[in-house]
């Protein structure tokens, strides 16, 4: 296997390709063995193992609970499963390694791997090496003129054993726990992934009136792409919320941690427009709470924080380094603009889409709020989260170089935050500009009191970046 080639699917967060092309059995089987030595380094006996719905995720599963066992440990199969539920199962369980099979919010053609070991999932460099075990892996079977199927005939099938156990009616009671009942209707899009099922059913539990769109399981996502942060697909959810049948719309990606909240006029509100409802929880129970947002977050998030006297503090882009922080921080709740939401109250401090839309509406209906009138900020111009395709070569010290760039052209007129690319803010507008870690292309959003504000911004910055690709 050329695993030269595939450098680039070992992406900053977890592992994730084209299936059949990127991705493959032999990929998968070679995976195995590297996984096996990792966890054994890190003094792992037994692993936890789930999948989501996607073709072939299945197929992977079953491949690496082959490998796993025979090369001596024990596997415990969570089986079709939200990823949460694969988080849930590391702390009630009591087994800190494990992989689930998902490429989360991508399109069908997609799969991946996601990756837990002792107190969160892997990420940056930690990937990295493991491409390069990867890569050492291949070559050495090459040199020893030696193939898969040889090596794992090598294997004893006794060594480790494979058992299986559903962690789901465990789950649902604890996301529950301590849940005040719910007398509203929810409409629950699922987009055909692993969680909309369990969604629905929990909140079911909770005395919700539920009605399920695209919760049935398919592999392709044959409905929409399993993607709720991106408009189009939440048109068939937004248009039935417009018909006056339900209080509240929620929207879920293919494997159940990233999730959007819609109010009864088919409004969808942006993940820092959720994070606000948290926000004011907190504040009300507790003085001077700590809140971890992404760069990408609006400065309308940062002013409500400070209004409600709590703090906050910035955080570079990414679901796993939002884990992170939140283990080495006392924060008391994190979001991110993708819709990944972690809180300290629960069992491990991680993104869980189910309990974040049951905590929201829990908060919303003890507190008698009407979501259609939140979160009372000052209307801004904003426009969707804007992606610019590059080569792998122009991509390469992006982040520093334009820092670098608009830092020196606006360092005497905004506040110039340089945690993940910049966040440039004005008295009356910000931008940020950074790098994708999980794709090539730089990523921008832009915020403005004014149309023309907005647009005179958008257009120099884009100018500007343009130069600066082709420099």
């Amino acid at each position: 296997m050329q695993m030269e080639k595939l450098e680039h699917i070992f992406r900053e967060y977890d592992i994730r390709g084209i299936m059949d092309t990127e991705i493959t059995e032999n990929f998968v089987c070679g995976l195995g063995f590297v996984l096996a030595d990792f966890f054994k380094s890190h003094k792992h006996r037994r692993i936890l193992l789930g999948h989501d719905t996607r073709r072939n995720s299945r197929l992977y599963h079953d491949i690496l609970a082959d490998v796993l066992s025979r090369c001596g440990l024990h596997v415990v199969s969570l089986g079709q499963i939200p990823t949460p539920c694969l988080y849930f199962g590391v702390h009630c369980l009591r087994i800190s390694a494990g992989i689930m099979v998902t490429a989360s919010h991508n399109p069908a053609k997609y799969n991946g791997f996601k990756i837990w070991n002792n107190k969160t999932t892997l990420s940056g460099d930690e990937i990295k090496q493991l491409f390069s075990a990867m890569q050492k892996f291949f070559h050495s079977l090459g040199r020893q003129g030696r193939n898969l199927s040889s090596l794992m005939q090598e294997q004893p099938k006794n060594q480790g054993f494979i058992s299986f156990h559903n962690i789901i009616p465990s789950y649902a009671e604890k996301v529950c726990e301590n849940m005040p009942p719910l007398n509203c209707s929810v409409l629950i899009d699922g987009a055909n992934g692993a969680a909309g099922r369990l969604c629905a059913d929990v909140f079911r539990r909770s005395g919700a009136d539920v009605q399920e769109l695209f919760c049935d399981y398919a592999e392709d996502f044959p409905n929409h792409e399993p993607d709720p942060t991106k408009a189009k697909n939440m048109r068939k959810l937004t248009a039935m919320l417009k018909q006056g049948n339900f209080k509240y719309g929620i929207g879920l990606d293919g494997d159940g941690d990233r999730v959007m909240l819609a109010d009864k006029n088919g409004r969808m509100l942006q993940s820092d427009e959720l994070m606000s409802i948290f926000v004011r929880d907190f504040c009300r129970k507790k003085q001077n709470p700590l809140f971890l947002l992404d760069v990408k977050c609006s400065e309308r998030l940062v002013q409500d924080i400070a209004d409600q006297n709590g703090s906050y503090r910035f955080m570079p882009t990414g679901h796993s380094l939002l884990k992170k922080g939140m283990l080495c921080t006392d924060a008391d709740f994190g979001g991110e603009f993708s819709g990944h939401f972690f809180h300290s109250e629960n069992w491990y401090k991680t993104d869980d889409g189910i309990l974040t839309a049951l905590r929201a509406i829990a908060i919303l209906e003890k507190n008698n709020l009407d979501l259609t009138k939140l979160p009372e900020w000052e209307q801004r111009v904003a426009g969707e989260e804007i992606g610019i395709a590059c080569t792998k070569e122009q991509k390469q010290n992006i982040n520093e170089r334009v820092t670098e760039f608009f830092a020196k052209k606006y360092g005497q007129k905004a506040a110039c935050i340089s945690i993940d690319g910049i966040r440039c803010v004005f008295d009356d507008a910000w931008f940020l500009v950074r790098a994708s870690q999980t794709s090539e292309q730089i990523i921008l959003r832009f915020e403005a009191k004014t149309e023309e504000k907005y647009h005179a911004l958008k257009n120099c910055v884009l100018a500007d970046l343009e130069k600066i690709l082709q420099s």
